[in-house]
């Protein structure tokens, strides 16, 4: 057994732990949060060397993409076209909130403006990334390590917040029932080709995110269309968690940072805001006027990626479909307008530096 497969190997045994002691103590969403916090630890306090392939958070995502895409039928996408200026208002409340603030982390926190705003906007983990990666003089290990922080913090806070009895009282009279029907396994694997197929082509034609976008969407156009997505399998939904939870848990790297404690405290603050911003828009704006409950509002918004917030739809009975169209409108939002804007952003801080000097 070579040095990699027993790392593999002590990770999943941490996982597992995790996931043990999370359902010992009675921890929302164990199966997530479980191994997310067993693993950071395990590297952050005990220093143990951890490996877990990407392989198996792509395998994982890949079954809650067809999870979501199950959700959806034709009367909630003809829905759908009356969320669009309530969804594009409010991600553009969000995105001018993080612009505001940028302004505050790059004053406090001794950078460049450009690096602070790609580390302060709502996006997904990776695809902030990618567009980081393509753009001259951003600070990668900056970047990355915000956005690993918000994503942590979301998928630590909004669960233990939606467990507020307040919020668990109130949604009960939004509860979203879900029509149980009989486990097809001919269907299923016949969904599992359809999904990694629609995963290959999202990858060729460049679609964000696509180890679930891709099986949403080819999920999706197959139920309402000519063939009806079957029912998981009991215990496959919380093994998918427990795959990508793992990530998670490993994506903080604090190796290459400077200035940690300040970073911290600007990434913790910065995560907040946008958490709390997000919550306040569920309570005020989402329950009015998408008639809503605020799990599903809050759910609907939170600055977390689709696979994490449609876990926790899935555990404390949310409505699903409601939350991956206002979570798939944030990714096409952020992919269509946020690069052009950070250009220009970058574009005009270089062309001042030169000025200056």
């Amino acid at each position: 057994m070579n040095n990699t497969t027993t790392q593999v190997i002590l990770t999943a045994v941490t996982a597992i732990f995790g996931v043990l002691l999370f359902q010992l103590i009675h921890a929302p969403v164990p199966y997530l949060l479980g191994p997310m916090t067993s693993v950071l630890i395990a590297t952050k306090v005990f220093h143990l060397q951890l490996k877990w392939p990407k392989t198996f958070r792509n395998a994982g995502l890949l079954v809650i993409g067809y999870s979501l895409g199950s959700t959806f039928t034709t009367d909630i996408l003809v829905d759908m076209v009356q969320h669009v200026p309530v969804m594009f208002g409010i991600t553009t409340v969000t995105f001018i909130i993080s612009i505001v603030f940028a302004f505050i982390v790059a004053k406090v926190g001794h950078m460049d403006y450009p690096t602070a705003l790609t580390s302060s906007v709502p996006g997904g983990l990776s695809q902030i990334l990618i567009y980081a990666e393509e753009m001259d003089g951003i600070d990668m290990t900056t970047v990355t390590f915000f956005h690993t922080i918000r994503v942590i913090m979301v998928v630590f806070l909004v669960p233990i917040v939606l467990h507020l009895p307040w919020i668990q009282s109130e949604s009960s009279n939004h509860f979203v029932t879900e029509t149980v029907s009989d486990i097809n396994y001919g269907t299923l694997s016949l969904f599992a080709i359809l999904c990694f197929l629609g995963m290959k082509a999202s990858k060729k034609l460049h679609v964000p995110a696509p180890y679930i976008l891709g099986p949403i969407i080819v999920t999706l156009l197959c139920n309402v269309t000519f063939l009806q997505a079957s029912p998981l399998p009991n215990g496959v939904l919380s093994i998918c968690q427990l795959l990508v939870g793992t990530h998670i848990g490993l994506l903080l790297k604090l190796e290459n940072l400077h200035h940690k404690k300040r970073m911290f405290t600007l990434a913790f603050a910065s995560s907040l805001l946008l958490i709390a911003v997000t919550f306040l828009l569920s309570v005020f704006v989402m329950v009015s006027l998408e008639n809503t409950s605020i799990m599903t509002g809050f759910l609907s918004l939170a600055p977390g990626g689709m696979d994490q917030m449609g876990i926790i739809a899935h555990e404390v009975g949310a409505d699903v479909s409601t939350i991956t169209i206002y979570q798939v409108f944030r990714m096409l939002y952020i992919y269509i307008l946020i690069p052009p804007f950070l250009t220009l952003v970058l574009k005009r801080y270089q062309n001042k530096n030169l000025h200056n000097q």
